[in-house]
C-alpha cells in the first residue's frame, strides 16, 4: 500500500512538470519555473541547467542562487573539459555519452571529496551530491544537462530518485522545443526571489551588491554563460546600470531617482537607482539601485495552483478559470465533456471553500504572492 502511495504522488508531481512543458513558456522562462517545481519532486538544494550545441559543447546556463564570478572563473579556467577528469567524465563525454543519469553514487567516493574539484568549485557552493540526466530531443540529439544538487548535511539522493529524474528528462525535453505561445504576453508578477540591490561609486564602479544581483544582472542583460558569468560585474558591463549611473552624475546634485525597466525571455527586470550622500564629510556619495525581476502571470499562478491539495486535473481547470475561460471552454481545451468540468469545479470548490470563480481567482492571486 505504502508503495502505491509513493507512486500515486510521484505520477501527481510528474503531472506539473507535464503541464509546464505544455504551457507554451520560452525555453528561458520553462527552465525556470521546471528548476524551481523539481525542487517539489525531488527535493534538493539547488538546481542546473546546462543549455549544449549537438556536440557537447556548453553554450549558457540556468543555476538557481547566486553566481560567484570568481569560482565560475576558476571552474571554466581550470576544471571544465579538464582537471574534473581526475574524478569524473569530462562535461562534453557526458552530454555526447549513451548513459541517460550521472548517478550519486559516481561521485560518492573518497577521492572525489578530497579532490581539488569538490574543495575549490563544489564545497564554496554547498553542494555536496548530485544526480544529473541529459535532456534529448526526439531524434536523439542532445539539448542540455539537467542537475540536482544536495548540500552537507541533505540525505543522499536514491535510485529512486534517479529513475524519477529519468522518467522526468522528455517532459523536459518536450518543454524546451514546444512552440512558444503566440497569444498577447501575459501581465507580469513580483518573483518571489526576484529582489536585489546594487552600489555604484563616482566613477562608475560597482562597490557592493547583494547574493543574488549578479545573476539578476546577467538574466536581464541577456544569458549567463561561461564567459560573463566569470567576469566581475562592472557598471560598463551592463548598459542598465552604466545609463542610470550617467544620469546620476550628470544629475548628481538634483537627482533623486530614477527607473528602468528590461524585458526580455527571462521575464521583466525593473531598476530603480536612488543617489545616496555619505552621512559624514568625507563619506563618498553612491548610486543605490534596485533590481526587481517580474515573472509571467501564468508562472506565478502554476506555483499557487501546485501548492493546493488538487489532483491533476483540477489544477488544470483551476489555472483555465483563472485565465478567465469559461467551464466550457475550459472542457474543450481539456478535451473532456462540460459535465466532467462541471464535476471538477464542484469538488474544487469544496476542497478550497470557495463558491465562485471570483473567490477562487481572488484565492490563487493571494497565493501568487505568498512566498514559499
Amino acid at each position: 500500500m505504502a508503495c502505491e502511495a509513493r507512486a500515486v504522488k510521484n505520477t501527481s508531481k510528474v503531472s506539473q512538470i507535464r503541464s509546464l512543458a505544455a504551457a507554451g513558456l520560452p525555453p528561458e522562462g520553462f527552465i525556470s519555473a521546471v528548476l524551481e517545481a523539481l525542487h517539489g519532486v525531488i527535493p534538493s538544494y539547488r538546481n542546473l541547467f546546462d543549455w549544449t550545441d549537438p556536440d557537447g559543447r556548453l553554450v549558457r546556463y540556468f543555476f538557481e542562487g547566486p553566481i560567484d564570478h570568481e569560482v565560475a572563473k576558476h571552474y571554466f579556467e581550470e576544471f571544465h573539459n579538464r582537471r574534473e577528469l581526475e574524478v569524473m567524465p569530462a562535461f562534453r563525454d557526458t552530454i555526447t555519452g549513451k548513459a541517460s543519469v550521472q548517478s550519486a553514487e559516481q561521485l560518492d567516493q573518497p577521492a572525489f571529496y578530497e579532490s581539488a574539484l569538490y574543495n575549490e568549485i563544489w564545497r564554496p557552493q554547498r553542494l555536496k551530491t548530485r544526480i544529473e540526466t541529459i535532456v534529448r530531443a526526439g531524434n536523439g540529439t542532445p539539448l542540455g544537462s539537467l542537475v540536482l544538487y544536495r548540500g552537507p548535511g541533505d540525505r543522499r539522493f536514491t535510485q529512486a530518485d534517479e529513475r524519477l529524474l529519468e522518467r522526468i528528462a522528455p517532459y523536459v525535453a518536450r518543454g524546451l522545443t514546444a512552440t512558444t505561445s503566440k497569444s498577447a504576453p501575459a501581465p507580469f508578477t513580483p518573483s518571489p526571489s526576484g529582489l536585489a540591490f546594487v552600489c555604484l561609486g563616482t566613477h562608475g564602479q560597482v562597490t557592493q551588491l547583494s547574493a543574488n544581483a549578479h545573476r539578476l544582472l546577467l538574466l536581464a542583460h541577456g544569458d549567463v554563460t561561461p564567459e560573463r558569468a566569470a567576469a566581475a560585474p562592472t557598471a560598463e558591463s551592463f548598459p542598465v546600470l552604466a545609463t542610470l549611473c550617467r544620469q546620476w552624475l550628470s544629475q548628481r546634485d538634483a537627482f533623486q531617482s530614477c527607473s528602468l525597466q528590461v524585458q526580455n525571455a527571462w521575464g521583466q527586470f525593473v531598476f530603480d537607482g536612488c543617489g545616496l550622500r555619505g552621512a559624514q564629510a568625507d563619506a563618498g556619495a553612491q548610486l543605490h539601485v534596485t533590481i526587481s525581476h517580474r515573472e509571467p502571470n501564468i508562472v506565478a499562478a502554476r506555483r499557487a495552483v501546485a501548492s493546493f491539495e488538487l489532483t491533476p486535473a483540477q489544477q488544470e481547470v483551476c489555472l483555465l478559470l483563472h485565465a478567465g475561460h469559461s467551464q466550457t471552454e475550459a472542457a474543450d481545451q481539456l478535451g473532456v465533456s462540460t459535465a466532467t468540468v462541471v464535476d471538477h469545479v464542484r469538488k474544487i470548490y469544496a476542497k478550497l471553500d470557495v463558491h465562485s470563480v471570483i473567490e477562487l481567482v481572488n484565492l490563487i492571486n493571494t497565493r501568487q504572492h505568498v512566498k514559499t
